[in-house]
């Protein structure tokens, strides 16, 4: 026999056949359930994570806001200005 020659291919059982197929086709539904429960669950933690964000966004926004007034206030006092009354 020489290299170049092949033996003829196996002949495979119509069983093993269907089995081969029918693996095939239960991973390919599992994957696309599973792709779907993912998804959902995905969805649901980013729309908590973007309430909270909202909130927390809120939260720094009004700390800047204090932050920034106290600042003023003191470098009013440093160069000895009087600040406002309702600064």
């Amino acid at each position: 026999m020489s290299a170049a020659e092949l033996p003829p291919p196996v002949r495979v059982s119509p069983f093993i056949r269907a089995c081969r197929y029918g693996a095939l086709a239960t991973g390919f539904t599992y994957g696309v359930l599973r792709y779907k429960y993912l998804k959902r669950k995905e969805t649901k933690r980013r729309e908590f994570e973007n309430k909270q964000k909202a909130i927390l966004d809120a939260k720094k926004a009004e700390e800047a806001k204090v932050n920034q007034r106290n600042e003023m206030i003191y470098l009013a006092k440093e160069c000895g200005i009087k600040p406002p009354e309702g600064f």
